[in-house]
């Protein structure tokens, strides 16, 4: 049983194992799966999955498979960063965020977008 710090409510965890287990590796399960948690309403918000407006099953499956893989894409070089190693000047650097890499994406792959006139009254007209 866990009781929340701020709205006092209190959150249950039933765990089986075919074999008898300490507290500590249960307590550690449980925060494992939190962090799954959190990682997953990160991605869901730095890949937009949560900003899909569809309204077929196939528009869906697109939408959440490209979310997904964008998310995957940001993850890899993020799992990479968080292996220590020291740097040349022997300092060791702190893992990339999600939105570092996401800014780095855009500057170094993505093409940035057309503003000028002619291109945005073609569009128009």
């Amino acid at each position: 049983m866990r009781r929340h710090r701020y709205a006092r409510e209190r959150s249950l965890y039933r765990c089986h194992s075919t074999t008898p287990v300490s507290l500590a590796v249960l307590v550690n399960i449980i925060c494992i799966r939190w962090k799954i948690e959190e990682d997953f309403q990160a991605a869901k918000g730095l890949a937009g999955l949560d900003q899909g407006q569809v309204t077929c099953w196939t528009s869906w499956m697109r939408w959440s498979l490209i979310s997904l893989f964008a998310a995957a894409v940001l993850a890899v070089p993020h799992a990479a960063t968080r292996a220590v190693e020291k740097t040349e000047h022997g300092l060791q650097l702190a893992p990339a965020s999600g939105r570092e890499l996401l800014a780095v994406l855009r500057i170094t792959a993505l093409l940035t977008p057309r503003r000028d006139l002619e291109h945005a009254l073609h569009w128009s007209a």
